[in-house]
């Protein structure tokens, strides 16, 4: 198929080239060309991301895609540092997924009501723990929604209470009950797309969420929710809130943030569990499948060589970016078994040390093992993990050697 094979070009061409903007652009278009010439579903995979994010040919997916990767949308610059994001008609997640991306410590929960969207916002958020979803409307009080109304050449479609009880097939609760799901105090962004729901959602004023609030991304849909504009408005002080618009959507921001949280780099594993490629290799690792294996998404295992044998070791390059620290659990969790020396190191992008440290463990102990840098590291580094055996063992039977959520803070 011409049009697909032109696609995995321009994605291999886009991987080469991250910052080509012409390339993106004509990426975008030969999306657009096969969105619409077929139905089923289809992947867009960019260079950022790591991973595929999942569109429906024959729907608008395509032009919201676009919107957020190609046109960035959701690039703009704020004073607040978000770290609790609630997003409002998540649609099918690429919005949460941009937004995870350029809030790297915060977490969000996406909220789709409608079934389809929902699936696919399942998938595109999956493998990113810090993305929870719920399916459910946003309202002003829990309810019963009907989805009859459709609009914007009838794809889009407007939640509404005033139908029969029969035709109210989707559940509704309140920003208050959403962050209580959540588990969280407040939100401190909001990024509203509901489809006209941005008037319940906002309809009162007092309601204690939005004190936490620091910014606001809304789409305004007046033209199926009259007086939407002056409801978000009068929930949104202009003595507490500067107002501008953004492409088609409205930021809200305060004036003086509540969560203006000094810069810091978000941890860094050296186990990857998110989309993407974490390089690393092996060596002098016992060839057993028990040698060296990762469990529980970011822990692994570094089985020693026996007494008098090399270190075994696994070394993981990846990118500084300010951090101070490298900081790891250790457990020797092997009985009856001989003591365990467990050995970091860190090596800077010039080949210089930036730390080193080790500590020998007993069996069933536990520990952490912490490299102090003496200022903040930045390039890209190489992280050795090493086990060996105490030098008074007898045999390595037994010596399971787990490092445990290995990163750089």
């Amino acid at each position: 198929m011409p049009d697909l094979a032109r696609k995995l070009e321009l994605e291999a061409a886009m991987l080469a080239a991250p910052g080509d903007r012409a390339l993106r652009r004509q990426y975008f278009d030969q999306l657009g060309r096969l969105a619409i010439a077929h139905t089923g579903l289809q992947t867009a995979n960019l260079p950022e991301l790591g991973g595929p994010l999942y569109l429906r040919c024959g729907t608008p997916d395509v032009a919201v895609l676009a919107q957020i990767f190609r046109d960035d949308a959701f690039a703009f610059e704020m004073r607040p540092t978000p770290l609790r994001i609630l997003v409002l008609g998540a649609y099918t997640g690429y919005s949460t997924v941009d937004l995870a991306r350029r809030y790297p410590r915060a977490r969000f929960l996406a909220v789709e009501p409608l079934v389809d969207n929902y699936r696919l916002l399942q998938l595109n958020t999956l493998a990113n723990p810090r993305i929870r979803t719920a399916q459910v409307a946003a309202w002003h009080h829990p309810a019963r929604l009907a989805a009859t109304r459709r609009f914007q050449a009838d794809w889009a479609i407007r939640l509404h209470d005033e139908a029969v009880e029969a035709e109210r097939t989707v559940g509704a609760v309140s920003v208050k009950e959403l962050l209580g799901h959540a588990g969280w105090p407040g939100a401190d962004m909001v990024v509203c797309d509901a489809s006209g729901a941005e008037r319940e959602v906002f309809a009162n004023p007092l309601a204690p969420w939005l004190n936490s609030l620091d910014a606001a991304v809304v789409r305004l849909h007046e033209q199926i929710a009259p007086q939407a504009t002056a409801w978000v408005n009068a929930a949104l002080d202009p003595d507490e809130f500067e107002h501008r618009k953004l492409g088609d959507m409205e930021l809200y921001v305060r004036r003086e943030p509540r969560t203006a949280y000094p810069p810091i780099p978000p941890e860094a594993p050296l186990l990857r569990t998110t989309p993407g490629l974490s390089t690393f290799a092996i060596a002098d690792v016992p060839p057993a499948s028990f040698g060296f294996f990762v469990f529980d998404g970011g822990n692994c295992q570094i089985h020693p060589n026996p007494p008098g044998g090399p270190p075994a070791r696994a070394i993981f390059t990846l990118r500084a970016d300010g951090h101070e620290r490298f900081v790891s659990g250790v457990l020797h969790a092997g009985q009856p078994a001989a003591p365990i020396v467990f050995t970091a190191a860190v090596q800077r992008e010039d080949g210089s040390l930036a730390g080193h440290s080790e500590v020998t463990m007993k069996q069933r102990e536990s520990g952490r093992l912490v490299i102090e840098f003496g200022g903040k590291l930045s390039g890209t580094v190489r992280v050795a993990l090493q086990t060996a055996m105490a030098p008074s063992a007898p045999t390595a039977n037994m010596a399971w050697a787990r490092w445990l959520n290995p990163r750089l803070v």
